[in-house]
């Protein structure tokens, strides 16, 4: 079976084996998956990195003695959110990060589910993940990683780094849109506005347990993470609070806009309304005049008169000037 995803990264229905990695003093090698299926290879540890949707993996991942039931369901779950779940022979930690796939939105997440024993990391996705290939060319030009909490951990990081340039941009389009706002130079504000906002909203669902997630790996007491680990783990850690804060504030900002905006359309309204009901003002008198003067009855004065028009041309006029002049008084105008 060929490896088959569309271009909005929607679940790649291919092979069950993606990559993989056997480790010996920190190097990683290649393999296959049937070396990958072998409980022992000789080893220090080793990284699977699997295709979950393939029926193959599920029975594979069923098959492994060494995983806990709760573990491999959290591996082979539908949807995930964020979080991290301690055994006794290892630890489930299941992370996102921000949907690269080309036609795809960012802000639909990718999961990644995560298997750490002290000699295998056993790594299950539903759609690519750019974060997990990055790792796999830093493992092919030569980096080193001492044991499977080192992998997660460069996971984790790899994770985070990727989603700062989308939250800066969600940042950066709300600068742009307070300035359209404050100059009254922007058009289609309100729908812009509304897709910034549900981009913040939709990547906050996920970052904020994310950053529970990475402190809680980063506080357990558990050999499977060096300190070198515990220190980059601390670091990401950071940065996800850092990001949860920005997203949080860009939100706000957008909600602050929003309200702007609204007022601004309410007091854009509130002054048509006004000029209307001035201009209202203004002609009802002068309706009144001219639908009284403009009836078919005898007795009509001017009638015989040729000033009698102009006479009423200027009391009309008279009129309007002097309702504009206490309209203007009256701080209507």
């Amino acid at each position: 079976m060929t490896t088959n995803q569309n271009a909005a990264g929607d679940f790649d229905q291919g092979p069950p084996f993606v990559f993989g990695f056997t480790f010996k003093d920190g190097v990683g090698t290649a393999m296959n998956w049937e070396d990958a299926a072998a409980e022992n290879t000789g080893a220090d540890f080793t990284w699977l990195h699997l295709n979950m949707n393939n029926d193959e993996t599920r029975k594979w991942v069923g098959a492994q003695s060494s995983i806990p039931y709760a573990a491999k369901s959290a591996l082979l779950a539908g949807e995930t959110r964020p979080r991290v779940s301690t055994f006794a022979k290892g630890i489930v930690v299941n992370l996102r990060g921000v949907n690269l796939n080309e036609g795809a939105e960012p802000e639909d997440m990718v999961s990644m589910r995560i298997w750490i024993s002290e000699k295998r990391i056993v790594t299950t996705r539903r759609r690519r993940l750019k974060a997990a290939q990055d790792l796999r060319k830093t493992i092919i030009d030569g980096a080193k990683f001492e044991n499977p909490g080192a992998i997660a951990t460069k996971l984790a990081t790899l994770l985070t780094d990727r989603m700062e340039p989308f939250i800066n941009d969600i940042a950066d389009k709300i600068d742009a849109l307070e300035t359209e706002l404050i100059d009254g130079s922007g058009s289609g504000l309100r729908s812009r506005l509304a897709a910034s906002r549900h981009d913040a909203v939709m990547i906050r669902r996920y970052i904020t347990p994310q950053r529970e997630a990475v402190a809680r790996l980063f506080g357990e007491d558990t050999p499977l993470f060096s300190s070198a680990s515990k220190t980059e783990l601390r670091e990401t850690a950071d940065k996800v609070t850092r990001l949860t804060e920005e997203i949080d504030a860009a939100r706000e900002r957008a909600m602050v806009l929003q309200d702007q905006l609204t007022d601004q359309r309410a007091e854009e309204m509130n002054r048509n309304m006004m000029i209307l009901s001035v201009v209202a003002a203004i002609f009802l008198p002068l309706g009144f005049l001219t639908g009284l003067f403009g009836i078919n009855v005898g007795g009509m004065p001017g009638v015989e008169s040729d000033a009698a028009f102009w006479i009423v041309v200027g009391m009309c006029i008279a009129i309007g000037v002097a309702l504009l002049f206490i309209f203007r008084k009256l701080k209507w105008l």
